[in-house]
């Protein structure tokens, strides 16, 4: 069995049986074996096209000390490796020290992949700080696992956002129907208003008429 028939079968499992909260933390468990890497992220595009990393929740910021560390990175801010692996779509090596923020995590060497829907950018697989070489048999296998998760993430991704929209959906209904009946409400009031006002007026009538026969 290669290595990459191995990864599968264990990485089906996950992406079809785990929860959404632990999916992509479990995936990048996985990998981090596989590749024998000290830290990455496992990450996807979101609607508004930045890079959405739940993954690092669990494995970096208990150890990352930047300032306002976010899981979101907005695609104006895309640099380095990690970037360029995106804005080019396709895999890139640096086994070399990476220039980081202050109170970053050091990192000596790191390779990734973009994860590719029908030549849409959809995802990020990055690694980081093997004590070898990443090379190109690492790229090869990665660019293996990208393609073989590529339709199980684009299809999860659309799930969200249908779900997102279902919810959206039912929100406004929701506020819609809330203020039709304050509407209503507010009309039965008014109605309750003018038949009060039209049994005074009557009321007033008789005492008129009453008052003119004595």
């Amino acid at each position: 069995m290669s290595a990459f028939e191995a990864t599968r079968e264990k990485l089906t499992r996950i992406l079809l049986l785990t929860p959404e909260e632990n999916m992509y933390a479990d995936v990048l468990d996985l990998l981090l074996g596989v590749f024998e890497s000290e830290f990455g992220y496992f990450g996807y595009i979101n609607q508004d096209g930045n890079l959405v990393c739940p993954s690092m929740t669990r494995h970096i910021f208990p150890q990352c000390q930047v300032a306002d560390k976010d899981i979101i990175f907005h695609r104006e801010i895309w640099g380095g490796t990690w970037g360029r692996i995106l804005l080019e779509k396709r895999s890139l090596i640096k086994n070399t020290a990476h220039r980081v923020p202050e109170g970053h995590l050091p990192i000596h060497r790191s390779f990734g992949s973009p994860i590719l829907y029908r030549s849409k950018l959809i995802g990020q697989f990055h690694f980081a700080n093997r004590e070898r070489e990443y090379d190109e048999h690492d790229i090869h296998l990665l660019e293996q696992i990208c393609d073989f998760v590529a339709p199980v993430l684009n299809a999860r991704l659309r799930h969200d956002e249908e779900e997102r929209a279902r919810k959206l959906a039912e929100e406004q209904a929701r506020e819609m129907n809330e203020r039709l009946k304050e509407k209503v409400d507010e009309l039965e009031r008014l109605n309750r208003a003018l038949i009060d006002r039209e049994e005074r007026m009557i009321e007033l009538k008789a005492e008129i008429a009453r008052l003119r026969k004595e």
